[in-house]
């Protein structure tokens, strides 16, 4: 009796062993002898997870014996053909499709949510092409207004039978994975704005501020499967790029409380810290530089990044020394110059409202164009507080010389052969030309930007 009673333990732990695994065989229709990749998402990448030859029957299995996690899937067919499913803890199951319509062809056994996953995504086809249809119409009817607002009634009650769709699937699964991506994509609705007793609005900002507060109402920072899907990631860029005051030091502030918020789960952590930090590297935003050095500065550097190396951190440091000294903001480094007849030039001398600094060299094919046309530039605004300092990084003086002759730079014009000012560390200065413009207490205004974008700050400016 006992040999029975632990040979059906051992069984039982052997089936639900092989349970805790994967295995999702698929029947591909029209499709034979082929290669096909399985993957998943993370955040807006893709990554391949496995391969497998698919059969002459166009059928192919996947499988493993450690659970996936949840999240959005897809298979990768040849000619870059895909579809995505979702696994979550039902891990098997099997799939049928059609090469030629995987919407319409695609069939599940033994996934509820993937049964529901792709009847949903029918339906807002259909609703959305109602849509479509209801809006052309309204093309035709543009002088009559009575029709118009019937037709936008009817566009209306469609929107609301689409959120309440959305609502239903909701509550019928609040915790399947298809529950919470439809979830976070519902819109924040704020209350109706609070009123004097004259009937005025109290704060016009009240919408704004509701709608900041409860941005990730609908997103939990603790859930891993956000991370294998886009939503996460997008939900975060939109909110720092959308609802954050467009001044660094706003997004750095609400960057530190997004990031505060991952710490609800170390692997969210990680993501979302690793994706700003990314995301504001990789900026054309110049005064995005500032929040990237936060970033850097306060969690990699600040040991709040652990699984980094020390190769990596010293590297890093490293750039945040170049890049410091001139971030958007921060005092421009003084420095002292010879300008083209022998005189000293001090940085700190030359005050102005305005002080241009343009670093440039003779023999820079880009300079040839931008000199003339900052000194054109110049001349129209050098009566509005400004000075312009052209620094040449060079050292053939000669040459030097005559470039400012050729091209007629009335500005000041100074120049350091051996860098004792240590003007290319200061400015980071790797090429040319390079544009700073300064404020009248010499901080940093903008940087590496062309003379057109001066154009536009001067233009939008009092004079």
């Amino acid at each position: 009796m006992k040999r029975i009673q632990l040979l059906y333990i051992i069984l039982l732990i052997s089936v639900t062993a092989s349970a805790q695994g994967y295995e999702i065989p698929v029947k591909i229709n029209n499709l034979a002898d082929s290669i096909v990749y399985f993957g998943y998402h993370f955040g807006n990448g893709y990554f391949i997870n496995d391969s497998s030859q698919v059969d002459n029957s166009g059928q192919v299995v996947f499988k493993g014996t450690e659970p996936l996690q949840g999240g959005i899937y897809f298979l990768l067919l040849p000619g870059g053909k895909y579809f995505d499913f979702l696994i979550d803890k039902d891990q098997n199951f099997s799939i049928s499709c059609d090469t030629t319509d995987f919407l319409n062809s695609v069939s599940f056994k033994n996934s509820f949510q993937n049964e529901k996953f792709y009847n949903y995504q029918k339906y807002l086809n259909t609703q959305y092409q109602t849509i479509n249809d209801l809006k052309e119409k309204q093309k035709k009817y543009l002088t009559k207004l009575d029709t118009l607002m019937l037709i936008e009634e009817d566009i209306q009650l469609i929107y609301n039978k689409i959120y309440l769709h959305k609502e239903e699937i909701i509550s019928e699964h609040p915790d399947s994975l298809i529950s919470i991506l439809i979830k976070a994509g519902l819109p924040i609705i704020p209350p109706p704005s609070p009123r004097d007793t004259s009937g005025n609005v109290i704060d016009s900002m009240f919408e704004y501020k509701y709608v900041k507060a409860h941005f990730f109402d609908n997103v939990s920072f603790n859930d891993v499967r956000f991370l294998r899907t886009a939503i996460l990631q997008n939900k975060v860029l939109e909110y720092l790029n959308k609802m954050s005051m467009p001044q660094y030091d706003s997004i750095i502030h609400d960057v530190d409380e997004v990031i505060e918020r991952a710490a609800a789960n170390p692997e969210v952590y990680k993501f979302v810290l690793n994706t700003l930090f990314q995301y504001y590297n990789k900026s054309n935003i110049i005064s995005d530089e500032n929040i990237f050095v936060h970033i850097a500065e306060k969690y990699y550097l600040g040991g709040k990044a652990p699984w980094t190396k020390d190769d990596f951190n010293v590297k890093l440091k490293e750039d945040l020394a170049r890049r410091k000294p001139n971030l958007i903001g921060a005092v421009a480094a003084n420095f002292l110059m010879k300008d083209n007849k022998g005189k000293a030039v001090n940085l700190r001398d030359l005050q102005n409202r305005h002080v241009i600094l343009y670093f440039y060299d003779v023999d820079c094919e880009i300079c040839t164009m931008v000199s003339p046309e900052l000194m054109n530039f110049y001349r129209i605004i050098r009566d509005r507080g400004v000075t312009v300092i052209g620094i040449y990084t060079g050292k053939e003086k000669a040459k030097w010389l005559k470039y400012i002759e050729d091209n007629n730079l009335s500005w000041i014009n100074v120049w350091d052969p051996d860098g004792k000012s240590g003007f290319r560390e200061a400015y980071n200065i790797t090429g040319t030309p390079q544009l700073f413009l300064l404020d009248e207490d010499q901080k940093i205004v903008a940087k590496r930007i062309t003379v057109e974008q001066l154009m536009g700050y001067f233009n939008s400016i009092d004079n």
